[in-house]
């Protein structure tokens, strides 16, 4: 009997992350031998430095690509366990590199990675069974760090939230024009470092969607957020064009609920997922690098609005035109990306490196 570590950030109540290791699970159940292979989570209290128990280490979805989590992976390999990093991603990268980056621009990324760290990387790299990232920007940005050749085994296969699966075939078919928006707190952690500015800017444009005809649904994706979701509520002042969802659904029940909207807004970035899982356009607040690493691999780079923007009321509603007019088809985009990353989110399962 072989046992399988999954290392994620979970058991702290965030759908975004729970999603990701129960598609982890699933897809565990889908191929593997349930007879031959134990699969458990990383929840909380896991000692992480004692690996004597487990076969194999997975760094799982999330953006866990990090120093601390790579030493993990690095104890794991000289434990002489199987290593495998399965749609991780970068995350952290200021806004100034970000913009250096997707420019072919970034020659450094010391102020993430300090050497040290960097050697850490190239050992797991060299020595991981598997490789898989998150998206682009995060592929770019190890080649950066250790060059191209020995970044050669890193493949880009997507988030493995792209394995969910709309259940629901049918779309409800809804007369109200709806826009879901997804606000939350990341603590004064993103672009622009000023939450509240974003938030009174976030009111303005549920304002002016109103005004156009909309009506709102504000929901959450983490428990910590039900606050900043109730505090936008209350600064919109609006009960009967606005609703406020505090309840944590699942994520097929997510999916379910914005099934209903016509367009998204969201500041978690599996908030964009599940919407896009529904067939229904999300607007990605650009809070972190990691937003922009999976529009880049959706190729809707142009669908993201920074948090840092100081226009950012004029900015969401030129994106909201944009998806009246059909203009940048992100679930057509979406649909695609899926078609391609998942047999190769799938690939470590079917290629038995478990």
């Amino acid at each position: 009997m072989k046992k399988v570590l999954y290392i994620g950030w979970i058991g702290f109540n965030n759908l975004g992350d729970e999603l990701l290791w129960h598609i982890f699970r699933d897809t565990c159940t889908k191929y593997l031998d349930k007879d031959k292979i134990i699969v458990k989570p990383s929840m909380p209290g896991t000692d992480l430095k004692n690996l004597d128990e487990f076969d194999t280490v997975v760094l799982g979805g999330g953006s866990l690509l990090l120093p601390g989590y790579l030493e993990i992976l690095q104890n794991a390999i000289h434990k002489e366990k199987s290593v495998l990093i399965w749609g991780s991603g970068l995350d952290w990268i200021e806004e100034s590199n970000l913009n250096l980056l997707i420019n072919d621009q970034l020659a450094s990324l010391e102020q993430n990675f300090k050497q040290k760290d960097i050697d850490v990387l190239e050992e797991v790299l060299e020595h991981a069974l598997f490789v898989g990232v998150r998206g682009p920007l995060t592929k770019k940005a190890i080649e950066i760090m250790v060059g191209k050749e020995k970044s050669e085994k890193v493949k880009i296969i997507g988030d493995p939230a792209l394995l969910l699966q709309n259940k629901d075939a049918l779309k409800p078919h809804v007369q109200e024009k709806i826009i879901g928006i997804n606000w939350g707190t990341t603590f004064n952690r993103l672009y622009g470092a000023n939450e509240s500015s974003v938030e009174d800017q976030l009111v303005a444009a549920v304002k002016r969607l109103i005004d156009k005809g909309y009506k709102i649904l504000i929901y959450t994706m983490w428990s910590d957020d039900i606050s900043p979701c109730e505090r936008l509520y209350n600064k919109i002042g609006d009960t009967e064009n606005v609703q406020l969802d505090k309840n944590l659904y699942t994520e097929q029940q997510m999916i379910n609920k914005l099934s209903t909207c016509t367009a998204t807004i969201n500041f978690k970035l599996h908030a964009n997922l599940l919407s896009m899982a529904a067939g229904i356009p999300a607007i990605p607040l650009g809070y972190r690098f990691k937003v922009f690493d999976f529009a880049a691999l959706l190729g809707l780079l142009d669908l993201v609005v920074s948090t840092s923007s100081k226009q950012l009321t004029d900015e969401l509603m030129d994106r909201i035109v944009m998806i009246e007019k059909n203009e940048l088809m992100p679930v057509k985009q979406y649909n695609t990306t899926q078609q391609t990353c998942t047999p190769l989110l799938e690939s470590p399962f079917t290629n038995y490196y478990f």
